[in-house]
């Protein structure tokens, strides 16, 4: 008799990585498949509204982000990459143990593990053990390549061999930063372990998953065969989705406001940062998330201003097109959700690959280039404003935003994952 295949979504990080791989276990059930999703126990309720089985791990990735040296790591690296995965490497170590330990948990739950980049290297050996399938599902470009498109970290346009040898070391230093877990759950079960080859390995063997359009990371010509960029996984806005009056009535009383939000990154000056947003507003109405950089707080602190409205957590789906236009930190969910949106949007990039969806959102759109997080100020804001407000910029993103909004990524991604071999149905019961 078959039986429907039971998937385990493992996913790590902050909301904008643990979202998309919600929306695509969401699609995952609606397709047939006996879905949970194993990521940090905060997104529990997430999972819950989903109608999605969960398993919750004990590391609170956000948490960690408003540690010491979540902080510093976030603060103080998008100028110094040597020091940026120095103060990655020691944040990872931090929970590499329990994610380990609470990875091996999951043994004997699965027919197939999908993985994303922090939990690769663990999944994989998992998965080995268990005689299990094991897919990849990555939100941003880590295989090399020579092109600089679809190139995370390359330097020179086009195709050169250079951007492919930036590349091969970056993917080193993400084993660096990611391997850990991997490392130590091998040690769980006795399985020889090499911190990095295995965790570089595991990347490049497994059948992987790209939830970006293709519109955005084209395919490059000298990735695997089976790296399949699939287009965004996106929750819809949520249809019963009510904002409180206190932000209905601010988006009622005059033009469209910009959005200012970067997401969970923390700040160990946020009084500073709530500074230098009003600066650079100079003015206009805007729509600032309070976020990891605590702004509401730094708001009460240092005083507010009747044009600009601080916010939690509101769906970006239903936010950003309700915006002049968005600046937000680059991470690949907001980034996503900005292009999706129509809407003119521009970065500020605070570490990892952040700095490359800057890049392309400018390269795609003809708007302003990326302001690093450390040269953020009132002139650099003000500037990068005034270039999401030429009509050329505003006419490429809402083009953009069309083609985007037509794509399906999870029907794609569910359609290659039985190219894979991981049908719905399989197995006897």
């Amino acid at each position: 008799m078959v039986r429907s295949m039971r998937v385990t979504v493992v996913a790590s990080g902050s909301r904008g990585d643990v979202q998309p791989m919600a929306a695509l276990a969401r699609g995952l059930a609606a397709a047939g498949y006996q879905v949970t999703l194993a990521a940090p126990g905060n997104f529990e309720p997430m999972a819950r509204g989903l109608g999605i089985a969960f398993h919750g791990f004990s590391v609170d990735v956000e948490e960690l982000l408003r540690s010491d040296l979540g902080r510093s790591w976030l603060g103080h690296s998008s100028h110094s990459p040597i020091r940026e995965l120095r103060l990655l490497t020691a944040l990872v170590e931090q929970y590499a143990a329990p994610m380990a330990a609470q990875t091996l948990d999951l043994a004997g739950t699965a027919d197939l593990f999908i993985s994303g980049i922090m939990t690769v290297g663990a999944v994989s050996a998992l998965s080995r053990r268990d005689g299990s399938g094991h897919v990849c599902a990555l939100l941003a470009p880590f295989h090399p390549t020579a092109e600089a498109a679809s190139g995370l970290y390359a330097r020179r346009p086009g195709s050169s061999r250079a951007n492919r040898w930036i590349g091969e070391s970056v993917l080193w230093g993400t084993a660096r930063a990611f391997g850990s877990p991997g490392f130590q759950l091998r040690g769980l079960i006795d399985e020889p372990a090499r911190y990095r080859r295995d965790y570089r390995q595991a990347l490049r063997e497994t059948p992987t998953l790209l939830g970006v359009s293709p519109l955005v990371v084209p395919p490059a010509a000298d990735w695997p065969d089976w790296v399949e960029v699939t287009g965004y996984w996106a929750l819809p806005a949520p249809a019963d989705f009510v904002p409180d009056s206190e932000l209905a009535a601010f988006l009622a009383a005059g033009e469209p406001p910009v959005y200012l939000g970067f997401g969970s990154m923390s700040t160990h000056d946020s009084v500073g940062t709530w500074r230098t947003l009003l600066a650079g507003l100079a003015g206009r109405r805007a729509v600032i998330h309070s976020g990891g950089a605590d702004l509401a707080e730094a708001a009460a602190t240092a005083g507010v201003d009747e044009r600009v409205l601080v916010v939690g957590d509101v769906p970006h789906e239903w936010l950003f097109p309700r915006m002049a236009a968005v600046v937000h930190h680059g991470g690949a969910g907001t980034t996503a959700a900005g292009l999706r949106s129509g809407v003119p949007s521009a970065a500020v990039p605070h570490i990892g690959d952040q700095p490359y969806w800057g890049r392309r959102i400018a390269e795609l759109t003809g708007g302003p280039a990326p302001v690093p997080r450390h040269l953020l100020s009132p002139n650099s804001l003000a500037a990068l404003l005034a270039g999401l407000d030429r009509p050329s910029v505003r006419a490429r993103a809402a083009a953009l935003g069309e083609r985007l909004r037509a794509e399906n990524g999870v029907q794609r991604a569910v359609a290659a994952l039985r190219d894979f071999g991981f049908a719905a149905e399989s197995g006897a019961s």
